[in-house]
């Protein structure tokens, strides 16, 4: 990968020093200043290339020593470039694809009749994928050479891609969108926003675990396939912009705004190396095996810097010259998506806030069930609940209560007689008959209504009456959430 342009849980951790011995290996500059800035590095048979502002490519057949531009294409401000066997592609904007079918020895423009600009491109032996702005995904087939469009179902900026290798694929972009396909790009599944913030890049360990990253200091993972998504914190990470995410094995390296982010033990401790001196902005990491690792940005967004990582494998906290030890984080006592609830000492009462069931959700809030009732419209049993520290259930903020699950039960107040039906995210609508109800619940229509506390009526809104079947599907609104996530 990568290019790119130019939440938030409260996580409660323990922190310890680890000392370090001094050495001399580290991030060692090898190229500065030969354009202006970079946005993407990649390696092409014996030869390195990079690209960024001022529609140059640039090369090096010195194992990354020396560099020099070698290829210059009208007024284009690339954006990424990658390789796969001897094909070297790079984009940008306007709808720019210029490419080499002989690992760089020459290049040619490709035109795809299209003037979004693009911000990434991944392709694997059989397959490819390009994302930009308005929405736009393009996939590749080996077999025809040929690039397609796709409908992606949305007009956001899409900023970053990952192509597994296996038929499915997963895109990031504005307002934290994610995106996946299961065949090949062909269609895409929107799976709804895995942050508040613009992400920029996206990495799937397996079809179940990934990360994401971007703007505002934003790293979130996933172990559920993008269901939820529960937040990374590290020590010297704030706001700062991250603009890309590779992992080989459990290494997983994070470049950014004058930071790089680091985890070799996939993902159970981070360390945080700042270039702030330096005032480098780093935009991608170049990670082709676990001997070989780069990076490659800007230095005060006039010269273009490339470092790679030299000597003792393990990272360091600060700069190049900054042998300051890293700080270690602990793993949050639970992730976001979680039942959580505090451990009961003795006998307690039913009333004892130690009973008090919450989940623990992607907007970084713990949201009460207020009753047995409205649980088990959710889960079955109380055997995911995991008990918590006081300190850590203080940490997170009280949200709204849980509300039925849509479909599930009709429900009335206790001091008015109408009955609704529940749909998504708390709306209850009326039903007007006793002939409505039948047909939607059956004979025993009325064996399936809860009461609802009058106290409870704030965490309702109330939607338009249901005066016919066709108003309300109660096996659609039952499928209208998969998890309760997308409830709030």
């Amino acid at each position: 990968m990568k290019n790119r342009i130019f939440f938030g849980s409260i996580i409660f951790t323990f922190l310890f020093l680890i000392a370090l011995p001094t050495h001399a290996s580290g991030w060692i500059e090898k190229e500065k200043g030969t354009i202006q800035g970079l946005q993407a590095i990649t390696k092409a048979g014996d030869n390195y290339f990079a690209v960024g502002n001022g529609s140059n490519i640039i090369r090096s057949t010195d194992n990354g020593n020396t560099w020099a531009v070698y290829d210059q294409s009208g007024s284009v401000y690339w954006q990424d470039i990658e390789t796969t066997g001897q094909k070297v592609r790079a984009v940008g904007e306007g709808g720019t694809l210029r490419e080499s079918t002989n690992s760089g020895l020459t290049w040619s423009q490709r035109n795809l009749e299209i003037t979004d600009t693009f911000y990434d491109i991944e392709t694997s032996s059989e397959r490819g994928y390009i994302v930009g702005t308005n929405g736009r995904i393009l996939y590749y087939g080996a077999n025809t050479d040929t690039w397609n469009t796709t409908t992606s179902n949305t007009t956001l900026a899409l900023y970053g891609v990952q192509d597994r290798g296996d038929g499915t694929a997963w895109v990031v972009g504005s307002e934290g969108i994610i995106l996946t396909t299961i065949n090949s790009g062909i269609t895409w599944t929107n799976k709804g926003k895995a942050a508040d913030t613009d992400l920029l890049a996206v990495w799937f360990i397996s079809s179940s675990t990934g990360y994401v990253v971007g703007k505002n200091g934003t790293i979130r993972k996933t172990t559920d396939s993008g269901y939820s998504w529960s937040t990374v914190s590290v020590s010297g990470l704030s706001t700062q912009t991250l603009y890309d995410i590779e992992v080989v094995g459990d290494d997983i390296v994070i470049v950014g705004d004058k930071i790089i982010v680091r985890s070799q033990d996939g993902g159970k401790t981070w360390t945080a190396t700042d270039f702030i001196t330096q005032n480098f902005t780093l935009r991608d990491v170049y990670f082709p095996s676990a001997n070989e690792l780069w990076v490659a940005g800007t230095k005060d967004d006039s010269q273009s810097v490339i470092m790679k990582w030299e000597g003792d494998p393990s990272p360091r906290q600060g700069g190049v010259q900054d042998d300051t030890s890293p700080v270690i984080l602990s793993e949050p006592e639970a992730s976001e998506g979680s039942l959580i609830k505090l451990a009961c000492v003795g006998v307690t009462a039913t009333e004892d806030p130690c009973r008090a069931v919450y989940f623990y959700a992607s907007d970084g809030k713990r949201h009460a069930f207020p009753n047995d009732k409205v649980f088990f419209t959710w889960f079955d049993n109380f055997d995911g609940v995991k008990e918590v520290s006081a300190s850590f259930m203080s940490s997170l903020t009280l949200g709204k209560n849980v509300t039925y699950h849509p479909g599930t039960k009709m429900v009335k107040f206790q001091t008015v007689p109408t009955v609704y039906a529940v749909s998504k995210k708390g709306e209850l609508r009326a039903i007007t008959s006793e002939q409505i109800a039948t047909e939607l619940y059956g004979a025993t229509w009325n064996k399936q209504i809860d009461d609802i506390s009058d106290a409870f009526v704030g965490n309702y809104t109330f939607g338009a009456k249901i005066n016919s079947t066709s108003d309300y599907d109660v096996a659609t609104q039952k499928t209208s959430v998969t998890n309760l996530d997308q409830n709030f």
